[in-house]
């Protein structure tokens, strides 16, 4: 196994094509982005975010809305038919109902609905908060009461303490998405080294002693290595070169790249192992890799989020958009629990491709090499 590793890694990085692809395309597309977006965080964007307002019978909440007015929030009070409008056109972020429990209605998931979601969060923690307190002890109450004044300080956290993001961003989260299936290519020219009538090193190989299942792993390890160290590069050159904001989890990343890179690979060597020719499964790798990006933001940076609107299983099945997702996560959420969900569906669904593989080329048989 070692040593069909080391000689398969010497293959791919003496690939110069595959190289071009998975390493100095990316960087050469990172760079037209940060010429087109730039590096720096907008915190503009991040004031006065448009939102709408239904009157109800919770005056506390309306209150709190109308504090927040003009700094966090551009707020208008509608009537419910006309703030579901103003929603559906995209005219507010989001919509605030000050009913008994209040509520909130939101259409996507980018920074600015976080902002809105911790709003009314902390609100209602804090409302409880008051609740008990008031039961319990009303001199505390009053003090708590002082506290929960301001909430400037609630903003000021979402939004610099190192969980912001500009949403150009999020055009950067799925380069990196679309450069982790580059290693499709990695993987693509493993399946093609282990199938006999497609290559003279294939047609020695299926002639050795060595398990099927042992090739394989060591083709998609040789080529998830190679992957791994291009998407490494990759990184390092958009924060450390381009000065790219990422957030400050930086470690939080590298499982990112891991398993971004593996599901990458096993996508090549899933389309390599068919018995289609060389030409129709480069087509269909290009093709679907460009498609996914498309679908994880790459070319209109809101194509997720319409995604996840209108058929976000298809989220949950896209390698690259769960690549994308799980940067962002990262980059905004406390709660790690998206985060570990997008990583354990890249993990299910590098495993289910890497099994079909090795099901398919476990089967091939040939009448004369």
């Amino acid at each position: 196994m070692g040593r069909l590793f080391v000689i398969n890694l010497k293959r791919i990085f003496a690939n110069r094509m595959n190289m071009f692809w998975t390493i100095i395309f990316p960087m050469v597309l990172g760079t037209l982005f940060y010429a087109t977006f730039g590096s720096g965080v907008d915190m503009e964007k991040m004031k006065a975010i448009p939102v709408a307002a239904v009157e109800g019978e919770n005056q506390a909440f309306e209150s709190f809305l109308n504090e927040l007015d003009g700094s966090t929030l551009s707020l208008s009070w509608m009537t419910e038919e006309e703030a579901s409008e103003a929603l559906r056109e995209g005219t507010v972020i989001g919509v605030f109902y000050a009913a008994s429990e209040p509520t909130l209605t939101v259409t996507g998931s980018q920074l600015q609905e976080s902002i809105l979601e911790t709003l009314l969060t902390s609100y209602l923690e804090n409302e409880a908060m008051m609740k008990e307190i008031g039961e319990k002890n009303m001199l505390g109450m009053i003090k708590a009461a002082q506290s929960l004044s301001d909430y400037s300080q609630m903003v000021e956290e979402v939004t610099v303490s190192g969980k912001s993001v500009d949403n150009d961003v999020n055009y950067f989260y799925a380069l990196l998405g679309m450069a982790c299936l580059f290693g499709a290519f990695q993987g693509l020219t493993g399946a093609e080294e282990l199938k006999a009538n497609l290559s003279p090193l294939a047609a020695r190989r299926s002639i050795s002693p060595v398990h099927r299942m042992t090739m394989v792993i060591a083709e998609m390890l040789a080529g998830f290595t190679a992957q791994f160290f291009n998407i490494c590069v990759l990184l390092i050159y958009l924060t450390q070169v381009l000065h790219l904001n990422f957030g400050s989890n930086l470690p939080a990343m590298i499982p990112i790249c891991i398993f971004g890179s593996m599901a990458g690979v096993a996508f090549g060597i899933f389309i390599g192992s068919s018995r289609m020719p060389e030409g129709p499964k480069i087509g269909i790798l290009v093709g679907s890799t460009l498609l996914m990006s498309f679908l994880a933001g790459l070319m209109f940076g809101g194509m997720k989020d319409v995604v996840e609107k209108y058929f976000p299983i298809l989220n949950r099945i896209n390698p690259a958009a769960l690549i994308s997702d799980a940067f962002y996560s990262i980059a905004v959420y406390e709660n790690p629990q998206r985060y570990r969900m997008n990583l354990l569906l890249l993990a299910l669904i590098t495993g289910g491709m890497v099994w079909i593989s090795f099901c398919t080329l476990r089967r091939e048989r040939y009448d004369s090499i």
